[in-house]
């Protein structure tokens, strides 16, 4: 009877000593890349735990001594944007507790406010909708949208004048362009595909749209084409094939960017007009955290004021001046501008 009554007494201890926890976690508002986040975890019965196995997305990142509140750090392999986090709780090597719960991974740092100088002010066709706007040597060259309006041209940019223009058919409704290695490559927007020109405007061919559904801004870094489709997404085309083969999210320190819309190539950054804001971002491509901002709004007040005008779109960056180009959509005026980052 003793030796019961001492086997009892001991299947009651071990199975105390490894009841399930009753917790509640508590996530910080913000989790930023590069920045210890600190995690409060409230024990509500006061079960023993000795260590916290830390998975984002199923991957072990960390395993850590338990407290009433741990630091995670996210590391850099993983994009900006939504995740899951996974905190499995151990004692004594056994696991006693697994809690999974959704997360956003911001960027590490504040976007800088930074200033513009006005250079000059250049005519421009005020019944352009423009989508993309993209020197190539001294000519610049224009995408613009609206069905049956949609069109690639090549400018003066000094004077307005059109060199050359072709119009696409009805059906679609033109967005960005870039020119890469000799060819001008132009979205259309929901048609799911794009076309490919020499830099004279003769038609050489098209490609598909595959993981992303629309086509809105469109850049280069001189060896592959970056894509926006008015999410937070920037494509990474493959050089080749043309298909979406990695993407960056685009996020500041609190927010998600959404609408990303025309992309221009700067010194290793990529430029984005967010569509409805006349503004500009300034991109890390390596990361998608935005780095700068650039209020443009008072440009919208220097053009004439019409039924159709519409937001600042189109961005052109300057190579021989460092300077950049804008414009928006039937606007009047073209706009040299010089950012100024002090």
């Amino acid at each position: 009877m003793k030796k019961l009554s001492l086997l009892f007494i001991s299947f009651f201890l071990l199975t105390s000593c490894h009841k399930e926890p009753k917790l509640q976690i508590h996530l910080p508002e913000y989790i930023q890349r590069n920045k210890p986040a600190v995690v409060k975890i409230d024990n509500l019965n006061q079960t023993k735990i000795d260590k916290v196995d830390i998975l984002v997305d199923n991957q072990a990142v960390q395993s850590l001594t338990y407290g009433p509140t741990i630091q995670i750090l996210v590391p850099k392999q993983f994009k900006l944007g939504q995740h899951s986090l996974k905190l499995n709780f151990n004692q004594g090597g056994q696991l006693v507790k697994s809690m999974t719960l959704a997360f956003i991974l911001y960027a590490g740092i504040k976007p800088k406010v930074l200033s513009y100088e006005l250079i000059k002010t250049y005519p421009h066709d005020i019944n352009a909708f423009t989508q993309g706007l993209e020197f190539y040597k001294d000519t610049l060259y224009e995408g613009t949208g609206l069905y049956g309006q949609s069109s690639l041209r090549k400018t003066d940019y000094k004077t307005g004048k059109i060199f050359k223009q072709i119009d696409l058919d009805r059906k679609y409704f033109g967005e960005g362009i870039s020119i890469l290695k000799d060819q001008v490559y132009q979205l259309t927007w929901q048609n799911g595909m794009g076309f490919i020109y020499d830099t004279n405007l003769t038609k050489k061919g098209e490609f598909k749209y595959h993981k992303s559904k629309e086509g809105w801004g469109l850049c280069n870094d001189g060896d592959v084409l970056y894509k926006s489709d008015g999410t937070e997404k920037i494509w990474i085309l493959d050089p080749i094939t043309l298909q979406e083969k990695d993407f960056i999210n685009v996020y500041t320190n609190h927010h998600k960017i959404v609408r990303i819309n025309e992309l221009e190539w700067v010194k290793g950054k990529i430029y984005t007009n967010i569509w409805q804001k006349n503004a500009l971002a300034i991109i890390n491509p390596a990361t998608g955290a935005v780095e700068g901002i650039v209020n443009l709004s008072d440009l919208h007040k220097k053009v004439t004021q019409h039924p159709e005008l519409d937001v600042l779109n189109g961005i052109a960056y300057d190579k021989k001046t460092g300077h950049l180009f804008v414009t928006g959509k039937k606007w009047d005026k073209l706009f040299e501008i010089k950012i100024l980052f002090k």
